[in-house]
């Protein structure tokens, strides 16, 4: 599977709940390896919002994105980093 295949794909958590879509990801290029992906939140530019999930957080990968995780945990992860 390449990259670009990922862009704009929907994520969904472990209760198939939608998230967003693939919006970015971060690679270590020696290792050809993906550690984070960022999911976009919206699909409008003033009101976009991010969220980052590791490789671990992914359980399968089809035609969405489908997570290992619940929303509610990545919004509460997103908001401890914020604190530190």
């Amino acid at each position: 599977m390449k990259v670009s295949d990922f862009f704009g794909r929907r994520v969904l958590d472990k209760k198939a709940n939608e998230i967003g879509k693939v919006a970015d990801m971060v690679i270590k290029p020696k290792e050809g390896l993906i550690t984070t992906i960022i999911i976009s939140t919206s699909d409008f530019g003033l009101t976009r919002k991010d969220m980052e999930i590791e490789t671990s957080d992914i359980e399968e990968v089809g035609d969405y994105l489908l997570l290992n995780i619940e929303k509610k945990d990545l919004e509460l992860r997103k908001e401890s980093s914020k604190k530190t």
